[in-house]
Formats: C-alpha cells, sequence, structure tokens
C-alpha cells in the first residue's frame, strides 16, 4: 500500500512539474496541460497592426501580428506568421517578416496567415511631392546696334535680347514693344525696324513689362555730291584766245545695281530638277520655261520656248548660280541674327539679311526706285492673300530675293520680284499670281493655277 500511495504522489508531482514547464514555456497553441485534464484555449484571431499607415515609394514600414485566443490570452506571432500583399506592385512585403516596402503610389492590403486564422492592414504608399522650380523672370533687355547711325530715308533693323533671372539669355525680338522717344526724327515698327526721317537723334526702347532696353539712332543727311568745276587751260600764247577744256561726263552706275541673271534673264519659270504642273489647269507662263522633267508642260504665251534639254537651259542654271554669289556678296543694309515678317512694312532700297525665315503676312510695300534684295538664311514664306506692292518708283525687275531654304507662296497671293533659289525648292500656291517675277531654282519647282510674267 504504501508502495502505491508513494508511486501515486510522485505521478502527481510530475505532472505538476510538468504544467509548469509548458506554461512558462507558452508550449502549444493552447499552452494547456492535457494531462491535467484542462480544456485548451483555442486561437480566435491574427490582428495586424498597425490597421492603416502611410509612407513614400522607396520606404518601408514594419507590421506585427499578434494571435488571440480564447482564454483572453494574445501573443506576437509576426515572425511565425506567412505574409502576403494583395497589390505586390503598389507595396512587396517580406513572406516571414512583415516588412513593407513601398513601390509605386497607390493602397494595398498586407495579410498575415497563422494558425488557420488571417488578419490584414492597409498601407497607403504616395509619392514624394516635387518641389516646384519657380518660373524664371526677365531682368534686362539688350538692345543692338547700341549706337548705330543712318542717312534720312534709311532703315536700321534692331534685335532686342532678354536675360533671365536663371542666368539664361533669349531673343524676344518680336515680343517687345518699340518706341521711338523722338518719333519726328526716326520712327520704329512693331519687328523692330526703325526708318531715319529727319537728322537728328532718337533713343529707341524695347519694352516688356517694366523691364526696357535702349539704344541711340542718330539720323545724318547724306553727303552732298561735289561737283568738280571744268579745267581751263590758257595756252601760253596770248594771242590765242584762251581754250576753255570741258572735261567729259562720266556716267557712274549706282553702287549695287542689279543683279545680271545672265541666260536666265529670258526664263520666267526654271527648274533645274523638275517642274510639278497641275493638269487641266490655268497656268499661263508668258517668258521661258526651262527643266529636264515635267509632269505637265505649263501652257506659255506666244513666242516663248519650253526647253527640257540642250546648252541653253544648262547656261541659264549656270548663270542663275552666278547671279545668286554676287546677291550674297553684298553689303548688308540691315542685319539680323533673327527672322522677320515683312506684312505691314514699308521699306526702301537696300539689302536686307535675315537669319531667320521671311514672312509676309498682308501686305509689304517697296517704296522708292532702287535696287531691293532679302536674303534670309531660312525660309520664305507668304500667306494666303498676301500682297506684295511697288510705290515710290519701285519696279519689280529690281526686286530679289534670295533664300537658302525652301520658298512657299500661299494661295490667291499677288507676288513681285524674282526667285532665286540656290538648291532649295519653290512652291507657288493655288492661283497666286506673279504678273512682274520670275520663279527660278536650281530644285524643284511647283506650280497651281498660276500666271507668272517675266
Amino acid at each position: 500500500m504504501n508502495v502505491l500511495k508513494n508511486t501515486k504522489n510522485l505521478l502527481c508531482a510530475a505532472g505538476i512539474l510538468l504544467t509548469t514547464l509548458l506554461a512558462a514555456c507558452g508550449g502549444g497553441e493552447q499552452g494547456r496541460d492535457p494531462i491535467l485534464g484542462l480544456p485548451a484555449a483555442d486561437l480566435v484571431s491574427v490582428s495586424v497592426t498597425p490597421a492603416t499607415s502611410t509612407f513614400l515609394i522607396g520606404a518601408t514600414a514594419q507590421l506585427t501580428a499578434t494571435a488571440s485566443y480564447s482564454d483572453g490570452t494574445s501573443r506576437n506571432v509576426t515572425t511565425l506568421s506567412s505574409w502576403t500583399s494583395a497589390s505586390p506592385t503598389v507595396a512587396a512585403v517580406s513572406p516571414a517578416g512583415g516588412l513593407v516596402t513601398g513601390l509605386t503610389a497607390g493602397s494595398a492590403a498586407i495579410g498575415a496567415s497563422f494558425g488557420g486564422k488571417s488578419g490584414a492592414g492597409t498601407v497607403t504608399v504616395t509619392a514624394p511631392i516635387p518641389v516646384p522650380v519657380p518660373t524664371p523672370t526677365l531682368t534686362s533687355i539688350a538692345v543692338t546696334p547700341a549706337a548705330p547711325s543712318i542717312v534720312i530715308g534709311a532703315s536700321q533693323q534692331f534685335i532686342a535680347t532678354g536675360t533671365y533671372s536663371n542666368a539664361s539669355t533669349a531673343v524676344i525680338t518680336n515680343a517687345v514693344v518699340w518706341t521711338s522717344v523722338t518719333p519726328s526724327v526716326a520712327s520704329i515698327a512693331a519687328s523692330g525696324s526703325a526708318a531715319g526721317l529727319v537728322a537728328g537723334t532718337s533713343t529707341i526702347r524695347a519694352t516688356q513689362g517694366t523691364v526696357i532696353g535702349s539704344a541711340t539712332l542718330t539720323v545724318t543727311v547724306a553727303p552732298p555730291v561735289v561737283v568738280v568745276p571744268p579745267v581751263v587751260v590758257i595756252p601760253p600764247v596770248v594771242v590765242i584766245p584762251p581754250v576753255v577744256v570741258v572735261p567729259p561726263v562720266v556716267v557712274i552706275p549706282p553702287v549695287g545695281g542689279g543683279l545680271d541673271l545672265g541666260r536666265a534673264s529670258s526664263f520666267a519659270v526654271l527648274a533645274g530638277t523638275a517642274i510639278t504642273n497641275n493638269s487641266g489647269g490655268t497656268t499661263l507662263i508668258t517668258g521661258d520655261v526651262g527643266s529636264p522633267s515635267q509632269t505637265t508642260d505649263p501652257t506659255q504665251a506666244a513666242g516663248f520656248t519650253n526647253y527640257k534639254s540642250g546648252a541653253i537651259l544648262e547656261g541659264a542654271l549656270a548663270d542663275l548660280q552666278v547671279a545668286i554669289t554676287d546677291a550674297n556678296s553684298r553689303t548688308c543694309t540691315v542685319t539680323s541674327a533673327s527672322g522677320i515678317d515683312l506684312g505691314g512694312l514699308v521699306l526702301t532700297p537696300g539689302v536686307y539679311c535675315y537669319a531667320g525665315s521671311i514672312n509676309i503676312t498682308g501686305t509689304f510695300t517697296m517704296n522708292g526706285p532702287g535696287v531691293y534684295i532679302f536674303r534670309t538664311a531660312s525660309t520664305l514664306n507668304t500667306t494666303a492673300n498676301a500682297i506684295v506692292a511697288l510705290t515710290g518708283g519701285a519696279t519689280s525687275e529690281n526686286v530679289y530675293w534670295v533664300p537658302v531654304g525652301p520658298t512657299t507662296l500661299g494661295a490667291n497671293g499677288a507676288f513681285k520680284g524674282s526667285i532665286l533659289g540656290q538648291s532649295a525648292a519653290i512652291t507657288v500656291g493655288d492661283n497666286t499670281t506673279l504678273l512682274t517675277g520670275r520663279v527660278l531654282s536650281a530644285a524643284a519647282v511647283t506650280l497651281r493655277n498660276n500666271q507668272i510674267t517675266k
């Protein structure tokens, strides 16, 4: 009996010790001793904290998984749970650690699973707010040339260059308001082209907002023509009446006369590569026509010839290049680093040189006898219904247009002067006329219902 009693006591003591060890170590999901017959605590839920969190793209956030039991106890099961992201392109989560990394802007549900239970939290990933870049402001305007001098009747093109708060610069000639402080001495157009009216000086201003730049324009009287009196030669013999020698009248040709077109002068339309003309149209050419390739031969007035090969055509194309070289060698009366719209302007004879495009919107007028040469390193363009007018003795045979780039004349316009294309195409718009002009190009020419008279 004592042996049985001692054995029973020993077994009870061992059970109590095992229960204590299991409780201290958290053994099993319930932490209970089934030997003692105590009921097991059930896993009720798994929760994820924080329930919501927000962080930037590229940042990380640590989530925690907590298991709750039916007896009111709980414990951290973060590293024992399986973690998943419902939107892996927005946020990624380490499968066994709960560390979330933001990938793209948006929201994602992050789930943790443990012991057959699951919980989830929501993370919001945001993009960094960009730091606004301040818009540069105009700080100063430089007007060039700073102190030019012209004679009465001549013109001067001014250029406005703006400097901004970020140290950048830009040509703003067409974005400023031009004024002449003394308009009786010199006038100035919206394009920055000033004209000398009477002798004197005027301050030319370029204004944008509160920023003003200026230059000083001096207008002078053209130097008078010096007339040399005739030389009277008195012979030494007194008895012989003195002989008055009148020097012959020497006719000095004007400086920078018209261009010599040579063998190209008889041509109203000349193309080095091809002429494209619409079939069944109303095109009428008064002058010779020349090109090795022609889709539809233009209709010509009586007495003129269409050359498609031979020495006459080759000579005309060669002399065209000589005339263009002559035009490009002339000293510029006006030089501009930008382009210009001649619409609304009235210009006197001269050589006008522009780095940018020459455009004509509306009506452009040339006033006064003399040679007009317009050179551009870019393109020559007119809008629909544009008009080139000649007044005050200006004549079309002394007007030359010399573009480096292609020429495009808009529809229903009236153009004057000879267009000399060195290596770029010329396109004449529908129903546009050159009743006193030529279309001469070493490249291609396109016609459509045009009347051209050389």
